[in-house]
Order: structure tokens, then C-alpha cells, then sequence
């Protein structure tokens, strides 16, 4: 669990400097260097407090970028 950013009984947040690394590319190429969001794979500037569409206009938007994108 610890490369979710929480301890091993699922539920504890790790603390910041324990948890790893987000590892997305920044437009530079570069690997970004902040730490992840707990429960999450990313931080929070490349996704790790995204949750999601809501609308339905939101997620059909999604669902035909993921069609075209997996052409």
C-alpha cells in the first residue's frame, strides 16, 4: 500500500516525506518530483484530486475521447 501513500492497514496516510513520488512527465519531460496525494497515484497538480465527471454532458465528453483515443 505504500505506493498509494497509505501504511499497510489501508487507512493511515503515510506522512508527506514517506510517500513516493507522482512520477507523471511534466511538458519539460521531465518526472515530476511531488509527492503523491494518500489513497492516490498521482498529486494533486497531475490528477490525484481529480474526482471525475459528474454531468452526464461531462462524462459522455470522456467517453468519446477515450473511443477516439484507443483508435
Amino acid at each position: 500500500m505504500k505506493a498509494r501513500g497509505v501504511a499497510d492497514d489501508g487507512s493511515t496516510p503515510l506522512p508527506h516525506n514517506d510517500r513516493p513520488i507522482c512520477g507523471a512527465r511534466t511538458r519539460q519531460g521531465h518526472q515530476c518530483k511531488n509527492k503523491i496525494v494518500p489513497g492516490r497515484t498521482k498529486c494533486k497538480f497531475h490528477g490525484g484530486l481529480s474526482t471525475g465527471p459528474k454531468t452526464a454532458d461531462g462524462k459522455a465528453r470522456i467517453a468519446a475521447a477515450q473511443k477516439a483515443r484507443k483508435r
